[in-house]
């Protein structure tokens, strides 16, 4: 500061007036008023340096000349309103000017320094006097005096700056270093209170808490903080005029535990002064059988009377100490035992605030706070409020009506939402987290009181207050938010920023939750919230989803045009203004197609009486199309415009009736059905269940929250005892309850139980113990596990604590178990090597997944786990050479014809269109393959054709024979025969009791499957029946073929995966069994394994050239899972073979055979075909006459299926299988087998033609086959009274 400044500040100071000594009043001129004003403008001129302020402080102007004025004139108003604003200024805090941050540079730190040396001076020089405070009580209660409606701006201002002033001077923070004040001694705070007491100060706060005076209670709240900041309220509850016994117990405690530290410090002084000498000098000494770090004896500088006593640790350094500036802050909360006239009056101050004032106060102040009208971060004082009170209500004489404004469940949500934020701000504002630390521990501290007020209630003797209670506890402990947030709390703790004080309230606050969640469980139980993922919906199924409802809907009768043609007529003569778009330019649908989509619009909108839309689009469809005049011309009169209208609304355009929506309305709702269902995936919802106390305790193992307790109970003999058991019960919790003792095994904490079992004392008994237990535990372990020394330097999770104590590898939950294709880190990277290097060099034709399965390390892995592996890790495919990219691109097939192909399809068609079924001639012998609808649909286009119809199976003509027979016939054929036989399946479904299934009629096959169906059937497999594949499972697991038949089903299983990645591909070559572990080789060699190997459709080797058995291509995936799934019951000993089957059976399996090899071989003759035929009639004509119903379902349909009703009880993994069902095994999944035609052959009166019979007998299916040709069978259940033979899958189907 200049010194001109410096004169200039003086000369002002010393302008404001004198003080006589000997009136003892202070004396002041016309000009003062006008000098307190200058005083004023020097302020709000100060720099960033604040030199005006520290000259001001240093003066000491506000002790000697602004209070004493203000003292003797507080009657001049002008005078008292501008010395008051002066003072107010010079009060402010500190940190309010340096902008709630503790400067770091030293100049601006010296000045933060000296500013709050002043405001100390100011409190203890100048607001300790009652005299002072007497001015501004005398003047609000003369403001007061006047109603809060009548009062002007001006006093309104004047009772708020006393407010602030009163809050600046409380808000000063003691200054310890200076006071040393012992506790029941009045410090300089406690003097303040005093001065405030007998002013009267309290008494008018208490009356403007009052409902009339609401503006203020901001302030009062935050006065009301600062004044009771260093008080305890539980201690000033039992505040009395005796000390109570627990006070003398408590003070008697101190006082011993002091007396035995100085005691000993005064031994420890004794002895290390005791010799004459330093010790360094007695001479040297060795120790004698003992080397040091050379092969020497070592040497020692002292004397030593015991071995133990042996030191090493002289030369290391000391433990390493965090910096100042690195540990967490302390939050400020410092407690202390004002002397007893000051407890005594602040104990009755909070009585009448909680009997008058609490609720009111904080129910305004709440709205305040939630509407966001008051200042930022006000909420640290009503965080504040509800902790003390709360807790000074429960020690004076418990009522919750007091509370009650504060005591319910939204209070809880408001206490845990601004923990959540502090949490965020911690994180967000790293360099100011103090701060955000410290009112987090506020939040903290008014949560604990909340559970401990809860707790109170419980233990009420009124019945009234413990309902309550426990309506407060099923609401807390229902919702998953408040029990996750305490576990989120305790993981969230960071010693390196939370401070000590903060983690003891964390872990009593978390012992308080527990043990109240635990009792509650315990005596009422509890069903709790829990969140669960929604199930997601697939477009797919959701566009099937509608489909079907499409067709369970029945089509809405379409009006007759007569009910429209009126409203329709008013319409059109008064026309309309908007003109719908009737076509999308930017579309790649071309016009002509957009033209009958605008057509059919037309017809959706009038069917939906959209009358406006309807003109609209017809005439704006008119000026887009006007050379066809399909929509009509321009100036065509209404009459006209109504028969095109009519016209188009009787024509058959192909529009559903129900779809009656328009495009943008469509479009519309798909989007944001879109929207909803990427919502849908994305989302979880809530529901209840049972809660498992256990369980949520387990969740506690966490190795952040042991060491937490830990580092908490390494200061045992300064903690609290009660902050002793906490810590105590949440490691035993761990450790006993959750059988996880080893994660107790840590070096830290055991240096801690040898300090505890080293001085045992009668208040450390349960930690004893503990230590104790975890130490036996420990040499348990120790005696099976030599590596837990090591494991003493780490924490340890549970999975670890699991190992520790059962063994490595060895993991205990069935959900730690790795999958049987988990990969390991260096796996994956072999993999992503191989990838890379695959893909770097593509000079091979080998397919990439066979490539990398060949130089993979672990030969186990199969081609669908690397594939769906590479996609986890984002590898693509990008290579051209690869088999897999090649076959794709020859399996395209392009939408357009080509010339070449519209000539061919030309003669063709003149060349077959004179047969029965030209359009299977034209597909086997075209190019390309399509479905047959592409090729039906190219005739039409070309002209060829005027009719679908023409390219039908035409009926084949036949001799007239019995009704029955030709009925029977003709519902054999699979295009023309379906509808003459509905009526009749239609009459039966009604018959049936259970609900009918539909099947897929069987497709015709391409020439080229036949011709490798022809080479299949070289290899003569014998096709076993299911109960004879039954016995055969059953004998071999009786003769302890159990490996091997696992074997065989782990192969078909991936043998079923990867035909079901890549395709089916019938012509593809089998895939080889190969034995690889003993057991496999051994069951390859038994001839009984063999024999069921073919039974299920295994290939032994065709030629020398082959040496392993094979899987057929020709078995369909579905087909190979079922005959698995019939292995694995077997080995799971699931079969019940409840007949064995007759000579009968037997005779009717083997004609069952011979048909099946006469219809798979060409050159079979006819004769021996209908001799074959005869004998399975006769073997089959006796269950036939037994229930004619059957026998007409199994004439008119290709292989029924029932569900009995009277089995449904049985075990739901068994199921039956039918006697006829045993001999329906088909070599496809979807095709008819030769039995069921036979059966329906043998029920006619007279036999066609063998022309005919083979010209019916069904052929192998190919994906490329015409899926129009496919037609919805009904089968009927079978009767309920069927006989049954053995309990098994069937494989057939």
């Amino acid at each position: 500061m200049s010194s001109l400044l410096s004169a200039e500040l003086s000369a002002t100071c010393n302008a404001l007036g004198t003080y006589d000594k000997r009136t003892g009043k202070y004396l002041i001129d016309d000009f003062t008023l006008n000098t307190v004003k200058d005083l004023i403008r020097y302020l709000r001129r100060d720099g960033e340096d604040h030199e005006i302020r520290r000259h001001f402080g240093q003066t000491k102007v506000l002790q000697t000349d602004l209070l004493p004025m203000l003292i003797d004139h507080w009657k001049h108003t002008d005078l008292f309103d501008v010395t008051l604003r002066l003072l107010v200024n010079l009060t402010n805090p500190a940190l309010l000017l340096y902008h709630e941050e503790v400067p770091v540079e030293r100049t601006a730190r010296h000045n933060y320094l000296q500013i709050l040396s002043h405001l100390q001076s100011y409190k203890e020089e100048a607001f300790t006097k009652v005299e002072t405070w007497n001015v501004f009580a005398k003047k609000l209660a003369k403001i007061l005096e006047i109603d809060w409606s009548e009062r002007d701006e001006d006093t309104g201002l004047i009772i708020e700056r006393i407010l602030i002033l009163i809050r600046n001077v409380l808000h000063v923070p003691a200054d310890l270093d200076r006071e040393k004040r012992p506790e029941n001694d009045a410090s300089v705070h406690d003097q303040v209170l005093w001065a405030l007491n007998q002013s009267g100060i309290l008494d008018i706060l208490l009356y403007m808490s009052s409902e009339n005076e609401k503006q203020y209670f901001m302030h009062i709240i935050e006065i009301i903080s600062h004044l009771l900041r260093e008080q305890n309220p539980t201690s000033l509850a039992d505040a009395a005029l005796q000390r109570s016994v627990d006070e003398k117990l408590r003070d008697e405690q101190e006082l011993l535990s002091i007396r035995m530290a100085e005691n000993k410090n005064k031994l420890n002084k004794i002895k290390q002064y005791s010799a004459t000498r330093h010790s360094r000098f007695g001479g040297t000494y060795v120790v004698q059988n003992m080397k040091s770090i050379s092969d020497n004896e070592l040497i020692c500088l002292k004397p030593l009377n015991k071995i133990s006593n042996i030191n090493f640790n002289g030369s290391k350094k000391s433990k390493l100490v965090k910096p100042k500036n690195r540990r967490p802050v302390e939050s400020g909360i410092l407690e202390r035992r004002s002397a007893f006239a000051i407890r005594l009056f602040l104990k009755e101050f909070c009585i009448e605030f909680l009997n008058s004032s609490y609720n009111p106060l904080m129910h305004y102040v709440k709205d305040v706070l939630v509407r966001a009208k008051a200042q930022q971060n006000d909420e640290s004082y009503y965080l504040w409020a509800v902790k003390f009170f709360m807790e000074f209500n429960r020690g004076h004489n418990f009522q919750v009506g007091l509370v009650s404004e504060t005591m319910s469940v939204p209070m809880f949500h408001y206490v845990q939402q601004q923990m959540e934020k502090y949490y965020d701000m911690i994180k967000v504002e790293k360099k100011k987290f103090a701060t955000w630390v410290r009112r987090l521990h506020l939040a903290l501290r008014a949560y604990k009181e909340l559970l401990n007020t809860l707790l109170a209630m419980e233990k009420s003797s009124d019945s009234t207050v413990k309902e309550s209670a426990k309506v407060l506890k099923s609401n807390i402990f229902y919702v998953l938010e408040y029990r996750e947030f305490i576990l989120s709390t305790f993981l969230n703790y960071d010693e390196n920023k939370m401070p000590r004080s903060y983690l003891v309230d964390l872990v009593e606050t978390v012992h308080l939750f527990l043990k109240m969640l635990e009792h509650y469980c315990k005596k009422t139980g509890l069903v709790v919230q829990k969140k669960v993922r929604k199930k997601t919906k697939s477009k797919k199924k959701k566009s099937n989803k509608s489909q079907s409802q499409k067709t369970k809907n029945p089509e809405p009768e379409i009006p007759p045009w007569e009910e429209i043609r009126a409203q329709l007529a008013a319409v059109l003569s008064s026309g309309t203004e908007h003109l719908a778009a009737p076509f999308d330019a930017a579309s790649d649908v071309p016009i002509d197609q957009q033209k009958e989509d605008c057509m059919k619009n037309i017809q959706k909108l009038m069917r939906s009486h959209k009358f406006e839309d309807v003109v609209g689009m017809f005439r704006a469809a008119r000026e887009v199309w006007p050379e066809e005049g399909i929509f009509g011309v321009n100036g065509i009169p209404e009459d006209e415009e109504l028969e095109m209208l009519e016209t188009i609304y009787n024509t058959d355009l192909g529009v559903e009736n129900n779809d009656v929506v328009d495009e943008n309305d469509t479009q519309e709702n798909s989007d944001y059905d879109e929207e909803d269902e990427e919502e849908e995936e994305k989302s979880t919802t809530i529901v209840e269940t049972d809660f498992n106390f256990q369980d949520f305790v387990s969740r506690f193992c966490h190795p952040r929250i042991v060491s937490a307790c830990v580092y908490l109970l390494e200061g045992y003999d300064k903690n609290l005892p009660h902050t002793n058991h906490c810590i105590v019960k949440m490691l035993h919790r761990i450790a006993w309850d959750c059988q996880r003792p080893s994660m107790m095994f840590q070096a830290t904490l055991f240096l801690t139980f040898q300090r505890i079992l080293e001085n045992p004392l009668e208040q450390f008994k349960e930690m004893e113990k503990f230590a104790i237990f975890i130490l036996r535990k420990f040499t348990e372990v120790a005696a099976k596990n030599n590596k837990v020394f090591i494991e003493l330097l780490f924490w340890k999770n549970s999975k670890d604590a699991n190992e520790v104590q059962h063994g490595y590898d060895l993991y205990i939950d069935q959900k730690d178990k790795p999958g049987r294709g988990a990969w390991s880190e260096e796996q994956e990277e072999e993999l992503r090597r191989l990838y890379m290097e695959n893909q770097t060099n593509p000079e091979t034709n080998q397919d990439v997944i066979d490539w990398i399965l060949e130089n993979l390390i672990d030969q186990t892995r199969t081609r669908r786990g690397v594939i769906s592996k590479l996609k986890e890790l984002g590898l693509i495919f990008k290579a051209p050479t690869k088999r897999s990219n090649k076959e794709m691109a020859k399996g395209r097939v392009p939408k357009e014809f080509s010339e070449e192909e519209d000539q061919q399809l030309r003669d063709l068609w003149d060349e077959c269109k004179e047969i029965d079924d030209p359009m299977s001639v034209i597909i086997s012998r075209m190019p390309k393959k399509r479905q047959k609808r592409s090729y039906v649909d190219r005739l039409l286009q070309l002209g060829i054709i005027q009719d679908k119809k023409e390219c039908r199976k035409k009926r084949q003509k036949k001799s007239k024979v019995k009704s029955s027979g030709t009925d029977d016939d003709k519902s054999n054929d699979s295009s023309s025969g379906a509808d003459s036989s509905d009526q009749s399946d239609n009459e039966d479904d009604k018959r049936s009791s259970p609900k009918p299934i539909k099947r897929k009629a069987p497709n015709k096959a391409p020439k080229k499957y036949r011709e490798s169906a022809k080479n299949n059937k070289k290899i003569n497999v014998p096709q076993l029946s299911a109960n004879e594949i039954a016995k055969l499972l059953v004998e071999a697991v009786d003769s302890g073929l159990t490996d091997g038949l696992k074997w065989l089903a782990e192969n078909l299983e991936e043998v079923a995966l990867d035909q079901e990645a890549e395709g089916y591909d019938p012509t593809a070559e089998g895939v080889p069994l190969v034995p690889i572990s003993s057991e496999s080789v051994e069951a390859m060699e038994n001839k009984f394994f063999q024999q069921i190997l073919k039974g299920i459709g295994v290939v032994p080797p065709s030629d020398e050239q082959e040496t392993f058995w094979r899987i057929q291509s020709s078995l369909h995936f579905k087909t190979i899972r079922k005959r698995r799934e019939i292995i694995m019951k077997a080995v799971h000993k699931e079969i019940i073979l409840t007949d064995i089957p007759t000579a009968n059976d037997v005779e009717q399996s083997q004609s069952m055979k011979s048909v099946e090899q006469s219809g798979n071989d060409e050159s079979s003759d006819d004769d021996d075909l209908f001799n074959n035929l005869r004998k399975l009639r006769e073997n089959v004509e006796t269950p036939t006459r037994t229930n004619k119903s059957v026998n007409n379902d199994i004439v008119r349909r290709k292989r029924s299926r029932s569900v009995d009703p009277d089995e449904r009880g049985k075990k739901a993994k068994m199921q039956k299988i039918d006697e006829y069902e045993e001999l329906s095994l088909d070599r496809n999944d979807d095709d008819d087998d030769i039995l069921s035609f036979a059966k329906k052959t043998l029920e006619q009166e007279e036999f066609p033609d063998t022309e005919d019979i083979l010209k019916d007998l069904p052929t192998a299916n190919s994906d490329d086959s015409a899926k129009e040709d496919e037609e919805d069978i009904v089968l009927p259940a079978k009767p309920a009274n069927k006989k049954r033979r053995a309990v098994i899958d069937d494989d057939s189907d």
